[in-house]
């Protein structure tokens, strides 16, 4: 390291947020410098989040890590609820699952953060030659916006042995945790609440004669620790988390100790025997429900993960968000960095996640409070028992939680229109489709994430080429004329997807087809789109995934002014 280095992104924190936007940033061209004020064997003993959900883990396949967090991962596709020692059916995790069948993932990933961690940290440095910097936390940066060469940061980083350095940069982002030094050099307040709820999570290889306890998922609904959270981890683990309720803290004024906490767990889950053979990792907290006041400060310093919002793990939200943080920015700071696009693009980072922080705060105001065995005022009037509310909770944002049906605000980049089932600003539906010729199928995720990288999908849903195939003709003909703004756009992946089966491009449309080719057979594309056989349409997709714009067959010109309103000249 020199005393003074140059890059496009100093990113604070290599937690999974900070890391993913690093690997994210350097998949797409953009050179990162990535600092973690922890030494790796300590940062090792913080932050031990441990389950994914369906959207992280299409989120991880955009950046081709997904499979090697698969093979290490234990796949929950069950779960089970006891109270009293018995087995009951109607509430518990179990409920979210038939939640998730629009993804081919359509289980949780129970993984802890530390292997999710090594993943990217080994493709960040195999694929680039880029290591984490331990040791080296942010002390300082400036700001001046005069400079001619684009690095607006001047950073000063501190190491406790070899001192400090300097790091000039375009962006700065702060993934640096809770704690964040980069919000709090930013003078960016968390704005919220510090509830009197604490909770144990521990984590390590156990003996027990709970039914079903490699389950995946468990709830056992204590009378004393609030309901109790069993999970099955990778390798031989497991995770116990429970509440200590105000009673229980009076125990522990300094807090309780190793012993201490496996006491508590045994008697949390005390209708059946436990025993740890090993103890991997413990912790007791304190829920804490803030956002910070903003996700960017000064237009080129960005929070994400924690360094943005905290909450209590009951959701298992921590990670899972943190990961859509990350996959959000990325794109837009990458495509800021190219000129790409204009200065609204990167706003919508803010805009969009922070409220996506709010709403899961007020959410998780309610799961915290029901699962630590108290009922949130709001149904005190209907409801007796907590388990019940966090049943009912549950159920009413599996949508939200698992992040399938997470919905973002209109803007500059989510654009609705009255064409098929696009609601912008949701996530695109994955499906079936076909090659010409081979009888195996793809996944239509896999196709937007082989050429995303930063890139925009246009998808050209043709419907019957018998129909439409003039229609296409038509739409080649623009693009290589008066509409070659996006036929040569840099960040545009064309994809045409014929209703049913056609031997090839030539038949149907008199000429090659508009970007690769792919078939529809079964028409669940059209039809989990909502577009029509009878008309087609195009349909935009954002290089994260998300639905921005539709428009019909013939509506070229309204989706050149959609991109037109964004980006800047190409």
């Amino acid at each position: 390291m020199t005393s003074t280095e140059h890059t496009d992104v100093l990113v604070c924190g290599a937690g999974p947020v900070g890391l993913l936007t690093a690997l994210g940033l350097s998949q797409q061209g953009i050179d990162t410098f990535l600092i973690e004020k922890r030494e790796r064997a300590t940062q090792q003993m913080f932050g031990r989040a441990a389950a994914l959900f369906p959207r992280s883990v299409e989120l991880l396949e955009q950046i081709h890590v997904a499979q090697d967090v698969l093979q290490t991962a234990f796949i929950a596709r069950q779960g089970v609820t006891f109270k009293d020692g018995k087995r009951i059916t109607n509430r518990g995790w179990h409920v979210v699952l038939p939640t998730v069948a629009s993804s081919f993932h359509n289980y949780a990933v129970n993984i802890r953060q530390k292997h999710i961690e090594d993943i990217l940290a080994h493709k960040y440095n195999s694929d680039y030659e880029k290591s984490v910097h331990f040791g080296w936390a942010i002390t300082d940066y400036a700001i001046d916006k005069s400079l001619d060469d684009g690095y607006n940061i001047t950073a000063t980083i501190t190491h406790i042995s070899l001192g400090n350095r300097t790091v000039r940069c375009k962006y700065l982002v702060g993934a640096d945790g809770a704690q964040s030094s980069v919000r709090q050099l930013a003078g960016v307040a968390m704005e919220g609440d510090e509830t009197t709820y604490k909770w144990i999570r521990i984590d390590g290889k156990v003996k027990t004669d709970m039914p079903d306890h490699n389950a995946g998922y468990a709830a056992i609904e204590s009378n004393t620790h609030g309901t109790v959270l069993w999970i099955k981890l990778d390798g031989d683990a497991h995770r116990v988390g429970f509440a200590i309720p105000p009673h229980l803290q009076e125990k522990y004024p300094e807090g309780p100790n190793e012993a201490e906490v496996i006491k508590e767990a045994i008697g949390a889950v005390l209708a059946f025997k436990l025993e740890f053979e090993r103890v991997d990792w413990w912790t007791y907290y304190s829920i804490k429900q803030k956002v910070a006041s903003t996700m960017q400060k000064d237009n080129y310093v960005l929070l994400g993960g924690d360094a943005a919002h905290t909450h209590s793990s009951g959701l298992a939200q921590g990670l899972n968000t943190g990961i859509h943080d990350a996959t959000n920015l990325v794109w837009k700071l990458a495509g800021t960095l190219k000129g790409w696009y204009k200065d609204d693009v990167l706003s919508t980072y803010a805009s969009e996640r922070r409220e996506i922080a709010k709403r899961l705060i007020a959410l998780d105001k309610l799961v915290a409070a029901t699962i630590s065995g108290d009922i949130p005022v709001a149904y005190t009037q209907s409801e007796t028992n907590p388990d019940e509310v966090l049943k009912k909770l549950i159920l009413q944002n599996a949508g939200f939680t698992t992040a399938l049906g997470i919905e973002y605000q209109k803007s500059v980049i989510n654009k609705d229109t009255n064409i098929g089932n696009i609601v912008a600003g949701t996530r695109a539906e994955d499906s079936l489709i076909y090659q010409p010729g081979p009888l195996v199928p793809i996944r239509l995720h896999y196709l937007l994430n082989e050429e995303s990288q930063g890139r925009w999908s246009v998808l050209i849903f043709v419907g019957h080429a018998s129909r439409n195939g003039g229609k296409i003709a038509a739409l080649r003909t623009r693009l290589a004329s008066d509409m070659g703004y996006l036929a040569g756009a840099p960040f545009l992946n064309m994809l045409t997807i014929v209703a049913g089966s056609i031997p090839g491009a030539w038949d149907a449309f008199d000429g090659p087809a508009v970007g690769k080719l792919y078939l529809d057979k079964d028409f669940t594309a059209h039809d989990r789109y909502g577009i029509t056989y009878e008309n087609g349409g195009i349909v935009v997709v954002r290089p994260d995934g998300i639905l921005a714009y539709s428009s019909p067959l013939d509506g070229l010109d309204d989706s050149k002014e959609f991109f037109t309103g964004f980006c800047n000249s190409i």
